[in-house]
């Protein structure tokens, strides 16, 4: 073993490949800087403050402002939920999900729980997930790129040993090669991590959607572990061609080489009945799915599931051979009428070499997965967001009473006749475990009746969508209230948010848990309901139409808006997209990481095509059909990449969506778009022949002399 030798053969290919060397450590350092930086982010994250929310006891925390002198307590000792239909067992034991977690009672002395952790822990989840994504893109460029490199350069060490150089020797400089690519591009990731992560922090960007905590810590042991754990990626990605080196025979690499050969039209038949083993899997699936959602937990399904798909797309990429090369044919005729030299080319090329072009493609397929998945998650929570807004924001306009002026009710009924509004009252909003206020029964009751719904007595409550999620109500359930004085039961008539919200600040899932009880039960006679009207919302009785300046003016001598609806209903999409931020911060670098990674492939395929591109132009194909040559070659992989990013994005988007929304307390829809499957796959396509053009350049750069001459 001849250390010396080794390291000067390593430094005389890095040299040489420079290209190539570049594009590895952009690959490992955009991985590394990807999810450094998010660790950072994450560990600011998890420090940041949060407000505590009861300071009083958690059933019900009394407001000192509201139970004053002269007003009674609410003294509610237990409060309990009768359910108008059993209780299905799975339904009970959905651990840790928030969503049917049916709480049999809540006592004085029950203990305040953490509403709304599970969403924040499970963006904190995904965001980890896809930085992680990000980094195993960047392991799977080293991965490619020194596993091909052998086969790139077999003549290369087959002359070598010719020459008396060991293989033990040869195996070496690939080791040192791998290693200085692993130490440099981990090292310069870590490098740009930390301005990467000060930038995201310094505009409000963090894991949870929190705001990220002061100052600037570093998780110095998680970043070193992942620095270890890029450098040993890169070293374990010499195995492969180690073993590929002492098996390498001399004589059947250094003999004369045909360029190529027509292709049997049989290598594109599927063969074996093992092929039938993804889609008769999946239909075993499909049939047991509606047992195995019934007897797991939520967490337990959703692994599975995920599981599940990962198996399938683990066999998918077992026989991508047979697959991607029907796939090919496919593409190449359809493209043989715009192109017909270069896609003929271009087809037959991949065809003959689409074993090595697997990596590549499940590479890509990997990041517009990820892509298509998360946008899918994205759209959901937007969809629930912008459907919440439209019922309690966008029709209401916010306002808080005037304590220094006295009401005309006749003035005031003829101004809200004159402009067509509705006019809703409300109470001071008690909060803790069981959070609710009043409403004023006579502003309410001609709304729920023009609406064709039940009236609010003062026997009934509406609950909100999120906190009968959280209790497990439906219409017809009981709220059984325990004071020190009686027993009431409140019938649930509706689960509904277009009543009871008012704008204030506070967590978002807070905000919107809420029961609405109506004015006149003796439970709230004395203390609650001598709040009412201090805060009101008004809307137009014209469908989709805003209060008037005019009105606003006239309804100011006795209520100050506080809030507009619409306006907050904006504010609210942008507080969505910027906690979403994150997300497109790291799909952008794996996008970028994707690119890098098509270039790297297509460049080595360039430079191990040399003879091919020199034979090609000796019988007259041009510089500008050479790029065109591989543009199309680019697209194919860019459009076949696209197909079963769709696939797999999709199927992954729908499990991710069914989970969050049995795990939180948000209502998830998973809905398909044929218009975002478009855009993804040009996309995808335009990445992959973006990522072209620059091999392409350099094909043509090449010496014909030198590539035709026999060593």
């Amino acid at each position: 073993m001849n250390l010396r030798l080794a390291a000067h053969l390593a430094s005389r290919s890095l040299s040489h490949h420079r290209t190539v060397v570049m594009a590895t450590v952009l690959g490992v350092a955009l991985g590394m800087a990807v999810v450094a930086s998010i660790l950072i982010v994450d560990y600011h994250s998890t420090q940041a403050r949060i407000q505590p929310r009861l300071t009083e006891p958690p059933l019900i925390a009394t407001d000192p402002l509201l139970f004053g002198a002269g007003k009674t307590p609410l003294n509610i000792l237990r409060v309990s939920f009768e359910h108008g239909e059993p209780v299905q067992d799975d339904q009970k034991n959905r651990f840790p999900s928030q969503e049917g977690k049916v709480n049999e009672a809540l006592s004085a002395e029950s203990l305040p729980s953490r509403r709304g952790e599970e969403d924040y822990q499970a963006m904190r989840l995904a965001v980890r997930l896809a930085s992680l994504l990000a980094f195993s893109v960047g392991a799977v460029i080293v991965f490619y790129t020194m596993r091909f490199s052998v086969s790139s350069r077999s003549r290369e060490f087959c002359l070598l040993l010719c020459l008396g150089e060991s293989r033990t020797n040869v195996v070496l400089s690939l080791l040192m090669e791998t290693l200085v690519l692993g130490l440099f591009g981990t090292a310069l990731g870590l490098m740009v991590a930390f301005p990467i992560a000060m930038l995201l922090m310094n505009a409000g960007i963090s894991t949870t959607g929190r705001v990220p905590a002061a100052g600037f810590a570093i998780p110095w042991l998680e970043l070193l572990a992942m620095g270890g754990l890029s450098v040993l990626i890169a070293l374990l990605a010499v195995f492969g061609p180690a073993r590929a080196i002492f098996k390498m025979k001399i004589i059947d690499v250094l003999q004369p080489r045909f360029l190529t050969s027509e292709i049997d039209e049989s290598s594109l038949q599927i063969r074996g009945f093992s092929l039938l083993i993804p889609p008769l899997l999946a239909a075993t699936y499909l049939a047991m799915r509606p047992f195995l959602l019934s007897w797991l937990s939520v967490v337990e399904f959703f692994l599975l599931e995920s599981g599940f798909v990962l198996v399938l797309t683990v066999l998918g990429l077992w026989w991508m051979n047979p697959l991607l090369r029907g796939l090919i044919l496919l593409f190449e005729k359809a493209l043989q009428a715009l192109l017909p030299l270069e896609t003929l080319l271009a087809g037959r090329r991949m065809r003959l070499t689409s074993q090595k072009l697997v990596f590549t493609i499940a590479g890509v397929t990997l990041v517009f997965s990820l892509l298509t998945a998360l946008h899918t998650i994205t759209r959901s929570l937007k969809h629930e967001i912008q459907h919440w807004s439209e019922e309690a924001l966008n029709p209401y306009t916010f306002f808080r009473k005037n304590e220094w002026s006295a009401i005309n009710p006749e003035l005031f009924n003829r101004i809200l006749e004159a402009h067509k509004l509705y006019f809703f009252r409300l109470s001071d909003k008690v909060r803790g475990e069981f959070p609710f206020r009043l409403i004023a029964a006579a502003d309410v009751n001609p709304y729920l009746l023009n609406q064709g719904k039940q009236p609010l007595l003062p026997g009934t409550v509406i609950a909100s969508r999120t906190l009968a999620a959280r209790f497990d109500l439906k219409p017809g359930d009981r709220v059984v209230i325990e004071s020190d004085k009686a027993k009431y039961r409140f019938p649930v008539i509706d689960v509904t948010d277009m009543l009871g919200f008012y704008a204030e600040d506070g967590q978002y899932v807070d905000l919107k848990s809420y029961l609405l009880f109506s004015d006149g039960n003796p439970l709230f006679a004395d203390n609650l309901e001598k709040s009412l009207g201090k805060f009101a919302v008004i809307r137009t009785k014209q469908e989709g139409g805003f209060p008037s300046r005019q009105a606003l003016a006239e309804l100011k001598p006795f209520y100050a808006m506080t809030k507009e609806g619409y306006a907050l209903k904006r504010w609210q999409q942008a507080e969505i997209d910027r906690d979403f931020l994150i997300f497109d911060f790291i799909l952008v670098m794996t996008i970028v990481l994707a690119a890098v990674g098509v270039t790297n492939n297509m460049m080595i395929q360039v430079y191990t095509r040399g003879r091919e591109f020199s034979v090609l132009r000796t019988l007259g194909v041009s510089s500008a059909q050479t790029v065109r040559l591989l543009l199309v070659e680019g697209s194919i992989i860019g459009l076949v990449a696209a197909l079963l990013a769709i696939m797999l994005g999709n199927a992954m988007g729908a499990i991710s969506v069914s989970f969050l929304d049995r795990f939180t307390l948000f209502e998830y829809e998973f809905v398909y778009s044929i218009r975002d499957s478009l855009w993804i796959t040009l996309l995808t396509v335009a990445t992959c022949s973006i990522a072209a053009v620059y091999p392409a350049l350099v094909a043509n750069r090449i010496s014909s002399a030198e590539s035709l001459h026999y060593e």
